[in-house]
């Protein structure tokens, strides 16, 4: 999701248009809303304002109540609360974005009401609900709005480039072999098989991790003996197809020097055939390439040799939350039940951004062919795996107590790319070796603390790859 700094956004969006006034002039219901509650809403989420307005402007026409709405900042989104909530003027709903450590915090000094009286009950819903993420002492805080079963290794290209190379846009690029084959076919004359975002170090450690499950990694740690995997043979063997694309001069030279935004511009621009990229790359490109949009193609993670791709996600947090400090409690849950709706994930689909929380809303959406295939390779491909967090709460007091650890994955892929090592191994093996050490500060702390923790809360032995894991 694209965030914007503007701040202090109060119903401009479809007021400066007269709707909602006109709505405002025929309706008993908002002439007496106006003199009614008025629920103050704080969130990050500028590119949603328009779409968030007209389920305000339905609801104060209902009689019920108005929103005054603040757009903030997400640097100063966390100061700004803490200032609102010491002064006794928290919002009455608000985004706030936290580690499982934070969050807890929070609840303690009673930040989060109890959603009580939400209907929260669709299967996809009821997955959300996770002591230590969106509940604390069994009662649900927060309402996800955005799943997080998505990836952004998706492999998108331009598909008359690549039938010119050979491919086959509706068949796609299942394998590691396709992908080096039509990029070399496709490079020549200053046009390039593929462009990488390599400044951007967050995502390149991100796509990093997500090759490598696709190829057969579980993920971060080993959920058999609670180890970091980061040294498995999936990690290598990822890191190798990516460098594949330097060492046979597909890459596109500028990849060094651009972040996502820069290389999806110089993709779009036709540098080059192929860009990974997440399921947002369809609204972007509608907004600024139409015409690109209209020829490109995408396919889900390739693998080493077609298989299906296999990727995990853990505990889902919660984005919109009732202040504990709110006057109208019980208002606000009601107006936080339209942002539940079927119509409301629909909407939220039609924007082509991060996915919503029911994934299949994107069937009943007016979305581009791109967005659909990308939504429905992760209902396939994208499962939720085995987390501490889920199986043991406590453990986010080890969370916050690991301090990050560099060179990350972002920084070893950087290094590899630029040559300033051969064999990623032993950079691979000290982050484990430093990730272990800081978790086993971390759990010695918290056991200090009076938490009952351990290595064993990172082992899984039931889980089996490719399954929801339910344990």
């Amino acid at each position: 999701m694209t965030r914007s700094n503007t701040t202090d956004f109060r119903r401009r969006a479809v007021l400066g248009g007269g709707i909602a006034a006109a709505a405002m002039a025929t309706s008993p219901g908002a002439l007496f809303a106006q003199d009614g509650p008025v629920l103050q809403w704080w969130d990050i989420f500028a590119p949603l304002t328009d779409m968030n307005q007209r389920f305000w402007d339905a609801f104060e026409e209902s009689g019920r109540g108005r929103v005054e709405y603040t757009n903030t900042n997400p640097a100063t989104s966390m100061q700004a609360l803490q200032l609102a909530f010491r002064s006794g003027e928290s919002p009455d709903i608000f985004d706030v974005d936290g580690d499982p450590a934070t969050l807890a915090s929070l609840y303690e000094a009673g930040w989060f009401a109890p959603l009580t009286g939400l209907e929260f009950d669709s299967p996809f819903q009821q997955a959300t609900l996770v002591e230590g993420a969106t509940v604390f002492d069994g009662n649900q805080v927060s309402v996800a709005i955005f799943s997080n079963l998505w990836h952004n290794a998706s492999l998108w290209y331009d598909s008359e480039k690549m039938a010119a190379a050979g491919g086959d846009p509706e068949a796609g690029i299942a394998t590691w072999a396709e992908a080096h084959d039509l990029a070399r076919a496709a490079t020549g004359d200053g046009y390039f098989g593929l462009l990488l975002p390599l400044q951007f170090t967050n995502r390149m450690g991100a796509l990093w991790e997500d090759i490598a499950m696709a190829a057969g990694a579980a993920g971060t740690f080993d959920p058999q003996t609670g180890d970091y995997a980061y040294t498995s043979q999936p990690f290598l063997d990822a890191l190798d197809f990516l460098l594949q694309f330097q060492r046979d001069g597909s890459l596109h030279p500028a990849s060094s020097s651009v972040d996502a935004r820069q290389g999806r511009q110089r993709w779009a621009a036709e540098e080059a055939m192929m860009f990974f990229d997440g399921p947002w790359n369809s609204g972007v490109l509608n907004r600024i390439a139409p015409e690109f949009l209209a020829k490109t193609g995408v396919s889900n993670v390739p693998t080493p040799n077609g298989e299906a791709p296999i990727l995990n996600r853990g505990a889902q947090f919660g984005h919109y939350y009732v202040s504990g400090q709110s006057e109208h409690r019980e208002l606000a849950i009601e107006l936080l039940q339209n942002f539940t709706s079927d119509a409301y994930y629909v909407e939220l689909a039609s924007r082509m951004d991060q996915p919503p929380l029911d994934l299949s809303a994107v069937e009943r959406a007016d979305v581009h062919p791109t967005y659909s295939t990308v939504i429905g390779n992760f209902s396939e491909s994208v499962f939720r795996g085995p987390d501490p967090l889920i199986s043991n709460p406590a453990t986010a007091q080890v969370f916050s107590r690991m301090n990050p650890v560099t060179p990350g994955l972002g920084e070893i892929i950087q290094g590899a790319f630029s040559g300033a090592f051969d064999d990623a191994t032993p950079f691979l093996q000290e982050f484990s070796d430093a990730m272990s050490r800081e978790r086993d500060k971390g759990i010695e702390e918290a056991q200090a603390a009076g938490f009952d923790v351990s290595h064993d809360d990172w082992v899984f032995p039931d889980w089996v790859r490719g399954e929801d894991y339910r344990g």
